[in-house]
């Protein structure tokens, strides 16, 4: 609890700290000061709070959540292939991070999976009703066996996704990423397709019009 009292006071700061630079967002460029470790320019209110977002504030959520008892964590596991959570329920939330040349398998029905910062990591699930979020992350594998209604890809170098029968419907969302494959089950084996990095917009007289790019060989 002392922990969360300090995570609290370090938070009213900084938002102390931003409501003051966000009324004072009128002064010219480089004479704003510096907040959370962000130097003052062009809307130094939104470079801070996307910093902020990224760092207190995350720490701050995961820990509370935590207490409350909702959330499932494995985090900095390394080298191994034998990490299993038999049972989950579905209000939970399974956040894994920093876990590096690891396997991770959940059993039963859980509410959404969060994988941040990892490194050759593999997670096999059953079924999960919300989402599956990869985020900063590198050479990542999942298999589904059940369902699951989105996964989302950010940030991550190399992502390879197993859909069973019943996750056919899954929407694949995904930003600033590379090497994305799906792989579908077919006759017996799985069939792959990449999902498209390169994308093509123009404008059809009304409105801009995104697609895929094909890659000229």
């Amino acid at each position: 609890m002392a922990e969360m009292q300090g995570l609290m006071e370090r938070l009213e700061r900084v938002v102390g700290r931003l409501e003051l630079l966000s009324a004072e967002s009128h002064r010219p460029p480089g004479d704003c000061g510096e907040i959370n470790g962000v130097n003052g320019g062009v809307a130094p209110s939104v470079e801070a709070f996307d910093k902020l977002m990224n760092s207190m504030v995350t720490e701050f959520l995961k820990k509370s959540r935590i207490l409350a008892g909702d959330v499932e964590t494995h985090e900095y596991q390394e080298d191994r292939n034998d990490l299993v959570i038999p049972q989950t329920e579905l209000k939970q939330v399974a956040y894994i991070f920093n876990c590096n040349k690891s396997t991770l398998q959940m059993k039963g029905k859980i509410n959404s999976i969060i994988i941040d910062n990892c490194k050759k990591f593999g997670l096999v699930f059953d079924n999960v009703v919300g989402i599956v979020e990869v985020i900063n992350s590198k050479d990542i594998q999942m298999q589904v066996m059940g369902k699951v209604p989105t996964i989302s890809i950010n940030k991550t170098e190399g992502c390879h996704i197993y859909l069973s029968e019943d996750a056919l419907d899954c929407a694949i969302v995904s930003a600033k990423s590379s090497e994305m494959n799906v792989l579908i089950p077919q006759d017996g084996d799985y069939r792959e397709f990449p999902v498209p990095e390169q994308f093509k917009t123009a404008w059809d007289g009304s409105k801009l019009v995104t697609e895929p790019a094909e890659i000229m060989a």
